[in-house]
């Protein structure tokens, strides 16, 4: 029959609706009906004739016995601890699927090649033209040559080399020379010489510009021949062939005991209808048989199965196509005019239809892009982050050193309300106080405000031991970020009636000896007016 493409179904599931997938089930070709069919009927005819002779052929004596067998494998289908089928089956499955994958993948497309040569093989000479059709005539030649040894349908299209230069892949002196060519192994690497020497005269004769356009069609030309260079050594490596004989002996064997204990006993048949239709046994045939059947259809996808791949078209979409981009459609671009949104903001169009489902949230944006600053929250204090874990709560004189050393590395972000609203604004228009130094009382204001952390003991604890505040917001913020962000990943530090962060201590202390400092100063002077 007519070789036809591998079977398409995207378009019936492009929504999963319920009468979507039902229409899926309905179709024939490449269905698991197709490939059980045979099997089933099989199945149903074998367990019907092993009911017939055991009702009337069998003596009484002989139906004991054979009742006592079915006996003896009914009870949680005893046979089945045996023969793991679902484990079997489902490894083979993952396996073979891996490999039909990376066949797919390395079908060999012309299109890359082809553009390459277009774009870097430059001139409308009869010379010129004729490199770049036999470029990518010959990278379809060599696809042909190893198509011909692993796909039955391509070794039917060309049974013998002469039918492949009948058909235009190559040409009649071609054929001499690739027939005086000696090699002990298959020359499939031939036409790809060729293809590279054609490139390495158009550089040498000027039409490729510059060596990295060379280089640029030697990888081109590269890859599409290791692409067809894996489809070769996995068909000549396959799977080991213990593995599919184990899988298809394993499920053939247990359908032939089911033929058994799947009977009906004597004393069963005397009070009921005669089971001559098993059907949750018929429902286990079509699944497990349906499940090797898709195994073997994926093993060798080069074969004549209605999935498998359709080579042929294959090749002639990349003689057809290939030839066109470096011949009939080179260096012909359309005539070059202003768009239609020259000077205006693109707006793209829709159908009527599409508009209806298409709308504004259908964008690239983050999870917690959407997340807002609460309301309440007029200013957010930045800090340094290393100085507070490595100093000990308890060391008051590390704490002066640390509010002096950071005091002009604290910043405060002013959160204006039009900001507050919006959800990506967060961190803009900050007021930066980098370059000048903080007052005490506003340094006073941002370490109150921001809680950075409270002490548990007089003793120095570890860094893994501090406890951090989940706020870094003003004293009029909500805890936004341990609710919504950190999700508890901090856990803030319970505080004691009456206590206050540990850092305030220092800066109250600092401010009462500042205080001291004056006093002591003015009564200094009162001194020495007195004696005066």
């Amino acid at each position: 029959g007519k070789c036809t493409m591998t079977v398409s179904y995207n378009l019936c599931v492009s929504t999963s609706k319920p009468w979507a997938l039902f229409r899926l089930l309905l179709r024939w070709k490449g269905s698991i009906w197709k490939l059980v069919l045979i099997e089933l009927v099989l199945f149903i005819l074998a367990f019907n004739a092993v009911n017939i002779i055991r009702l009337y052929l069998l003596s009484n004596e002989a139906r004991r016995r054979f009742d006592e067998l079915i006996t003896w494998l009914n009870p949680a289908d005893r046979f089945k601890m045996f023969i793991p089928i679902e484990f079997m089956l489902g490894f083979f499955v993952t396996a073979v699927v891996q490999r039909w994958t990376f066949l797919l993948n390395n079908l060999g497309f012309i299109d890359s090649l082809a553009l390459i040569v277009a774009g870097y093989v430059h001139g409308k000479s009869e010379r010129c033209r004729m490199i770049r059709r036999n470029i990518v005539r010959y990278c379809c030649l060599g696809q042909v040559l190893i198509y011909r040894d692993i796909s039955l349908r391509v070794r039917k299209r060309f049974p013998t080399m002469d039918t492949v230069v009948v058909s235009g892949f190559m040409l009649p002196h071609e054929k001499q020379k690739f027939d005086e060519t000696y090699s002990d192994y298959p020359k499939y690497w031939l036409p790809f010489q060729w293809a590279l020497s054609l490139a390495y005269m158009a550089r040498q004769e000027n039409l490729i510009q510059a060596d990295i356009h060379y280089v640029y069609i030697f990888d081109g030309i590269k890859k599409f021949r290791e692409g067809l260079g894996e489809l070769l050594r996995f068909d000549w490596v396959p799977l080991p062939i213990a593995y599919p004989q184990l899988i298809y002996l394993a499920v053939h064997v247990h359908f032939i005991l089911c033929l058994i204990s799947k009977q009906e006993t004597s004393q069963q048949s005397a009070i009921q209808v005669p089971n001559w239709v098993p059907l949750l046994t018929i429902i286990q045939f079509v699944f497990y048989m349906g499940w090797t059947k898709v195994a073997m259809v994926l093993i060798n996808p080069f074969g004549e199965d209605d999935d498998d791949f359709e080579t042929n078209s294959l090749l002639d979409r990349n003689f057809k196509l290939g030839i066109r981009i470096v011949d009939a459609t080179y260096n012909d671009p359309p005539e070059q005019k202003r768009d239609v949104f020259w000077d205006e903001e693109v707006e793209p169009l829709y159908s009527e239809e599409s508009a209806k489902v298409s709308g504004e949230n259908d964008k690239l944006i983050g999870s917690t892009a959407q997340i807002r600053v609460p309301e309440s929250v007029t200013k957010i204090v930045m800090i340094p982050l290393n100085g507070f874990r490595n100093i000990p709560d308890h060391c008051q004189s590390s704490l002066k050193q640390l509010r002096r050393r950071t005091s002009r590395r604290i910043s405060v972000v002013d959160v204006p309300r039009t900001e507050r609203r919006a959800s990506t604004s967060i961190f803009k228009r900050v007021h930066r106080l980098s370059n000048t130094s903080m007052p005490d009382s506003a340094l006073e204001r941002g370490l109150r405000s921001s809680e950075i952390f409270r002490p548990h003991s007089p003793a120095c604890t570890t860094d893994n031991d501090r406890k951090y505040s989940p706020s870094h917001f003003s004293s009029e913020g909500d805890d936004f970020f341990a609710n919504q962000a950190f999700n508890g990943e901090f856990e803030a530090a319970p505080k004691e009636n009456g206590s206050t962060p540990h850092v305030l201590p220092d800066l109250q202390e600092e401010n009462e000896e500042s205080k001291g400092s004056e006093n002591s100063t003015l009564e200094k002077n009162e001194s020495t007016t007195k004696q005066d």
